[in-house]
């Protein structure tokens, strides 16, 4: 029978299918980070466990890194001589966030099956992997087991074709995503993405569009592997991969949407939801106070370019903080070595240590209650940012820029990019 990506992916990984819904299936891979392990830390080593494989095990401390307080200075230090203490492999201390990280090494790879302690796990979907966030008691069961149960969802087709403008970017398509369907509109199915744009998606850009995926409710968000697939893991690994997992055709899908990126102009989510989007050139004007670019759904090196682009020889309105994270110190280091960290620093930007910082209010840029913010983060809930009454308008790393420069979200940031 024809199958889906991810059904494909789920029989080969099945241990046991009892009641024809639920499944027990091996794991490939946990990710985890200081937030979410250190909650269950004790419980593992009260019930005398231990990992199943410490070797396919990535922890990091991303966010707290460093600590900003003394409780998450404790639970950062509990994270890691947990982390420790069961020999984990792959322990990366302050290197950046654990989904940046996690597609950053050989441990994620097209067709495998991949959990994590954290939704936004799905973004390791962009390289062919199936990955999915889960609580803390699944994951210490995949920690102790190698394995998880699990429901084999229904898959939405959704098909990129056209040639995107330069003016947008991976999250364009995203927030088109979240435009057109909703925030539940994927709940508990698999987006399988088919890039059928000349010349196709970055890799950047598919790590965008598939952190994001949980956005819209899914449980992956999963790019069907090609020819840039394969040379992002033989740049990354310096091997040549010699078979890709691709979907049967003829395999039944739940829905099919196909977007022409042709028509694509940038997006924005409008406060307070990722699902409230509307087109750059439809806003009305507000004053921002801060501009944010990082998080895990952005803060790659194309995003840094982009700024370093748009801000050369520019200076950041004098009301606005501009606070750039990148994703990973390796980030970090490529965006320091071409020149974008003094192009940026020269404009008025404030670079921050790789880490989750003001994206989950946490440190680094939180906001207060009067501040008005445009982020490349992945949600503006009430309160996520910081306070309860601030505001956060979601958008790619060129808006975020534009907005920077300006002072404010404009239905004028694109207005003397041609038809726009």
């Amino acid at each position: 029978m024809a199958a889906t990506l991810t059904e494909k992916i789920i029989t080969s990984h099945t241990i046991a299918d009892t009641d024809g819904v639920f499944r027990l299936v091996r794991v490939d891979a946990v990710l985890g980070h200081d937030a979410t392990i250190a909650l269950i830390a004790d419980e593992f080593e009260q019930r005398r466990l231990s990992v199943w494989d410490p070797t396919k095990v990535l922890f990091t401390n991303d966010h707290f890194s460093p600590p900003a307080t003394v409780e998450r200075a404790d639970i950062s230090r509990r994270f890691i001589e947990f982390s420790r203490s069961q020999g984990i492999k792959h322990l990366m201390i302050d290197r950046g966030i654990c989904h940046q990280l996690l597609v950053e090494h050989p441990l994620c790879q097209p067709g495998r099956l991949i959990v994590g302690a954290d939704s936004h796990t799905v973004m390791a979907g962009a390289i062919g992997a199936c990955a999915t966030g889960m609580g803390s008691t699944d994951i210490l069961f995949a920690l102790a087991t190698g394995s998880i149960w699990l429901r084999l969802p229904p898959t939405i087709r959704v098909t990129f074709i056209g040639t995107i403008n330069y003016i947008c970017s991976g999250r364009d398509i995203v927030l088109e995503l979240l435009r057109q369907i909703g925030e539940d509109g994927a709940r508990y199915c698999s987006l399988e993405f088919h890039d059928h744009s000349v010349p196709g998606l970055s890799q950047d850009e598919r790590f965008a569009i598939s952190n994001m995926a949980v956005e819209l409710g899914a449980k992956f968000g999963v790019f069907v592997p090609d020819a840039i697939t394969a040379n992002y893991i033989e740049r990354r690994d310096g091997v040549l991969l010699q078979e890709l997992v691709t979907p049967d055709e003829g395999a039944n899908y739940l829905r099919d949407i196909e977007l022409d990126l042709h028509t694509l102009t940038p997006r924005i989510a409008k406060p307070w939801s990722p699902g409230n989007v509307v087109g750059v050139n439809e806003l009305n004007d507000e004053e921002i106070t801060v501009a944010f670019l990082g998080s895990c759904s952005s803060g790659r090196l194309s995003d840094i370019r982009i700024a370093a682009e748009e801000m050369a020889g520019k200076h950041v309105h004098p009301n606005v903080r501009f606070v750039v994270i990148p994703a990973s110190v390796e980030v970090f280091r490529a965006a320091l070595s071409a020149g974008y960290v003094e192009t940026l620093t020269d404009a008025g930007a404030i670079f921050n240590h790789s880490s989750c910082g003001p994206c989950g209010g946490i440190d680094k840029g939180v906001l207060g209650q009067s501040d008005v913010c445009v982020s490349t983060s992945n949600r503006n809930f009430r309160g996520r940012m910081g306070h309860w009454t601030s505001r956060t308008y979601l958008a790619s790393a060129r808006t975020v820029s534009r907005a920077a420069l300006a002072g404010m979200v404009s239905r004028d940031l694109y207005l003397h990019d041609g038809h726009l």
